[in-house]
């Protein structure tokens, strides 16, 4: 079997909550298309109950290798495994951050300056 996600959304609040610490209580579900099929279509949502909110839709397909048979429960759950590793790669990353820029340390970084910078 082999699992593709080809389209990930997420929606979060404008801003972070303030602990250190965050509890998701995450409502989840997961749609099945072509289930008859070796190429299953899925989207999987995901959403938070609680404090911090956010929704995550992940979009993907599924294909089958010959002669194995569509567990819709057993996949579900490698499916949200995966998603929900994601998930919380994506709000790791998209955490609020603070970045002092000086023009000193960035005046190498111009247009003008992108041959010296950037290789193919």
């Amino acid at each position: 079997m082999e699992i593709y996600m080809q389209k990930i959304g997420l929606i979060r609040e404008d801003t972070n909550p303030k602990n250190t610490n965050l509890d998701l209580d995450i409502d989840w579900s997961v749609e099945y298309t072509n289930t008859d099929q070796k190429m299953i279509n899925f989207n999987i949502i995901l959403k938070s109950c609680g404090n911090f909110n956010l929704n995550f839709k992940v979009e993907g397909i599924v294909k089958l290798d010959l002669f194995e048979e569509f567990n819709q429960e057993e996949l579900s759950q490698v499916i949200f495994y995966h998603a929900f590793n994601v998930l919380m790669d994506m709000i790791s990353i998209t955490r609020e951050s603070v970045h002092i820029i000086s023009k000193k340390e960035y005046s190498n970084l111009g247009s003008e300056n992108t041959s010296n910078t950037l290789y193919n």
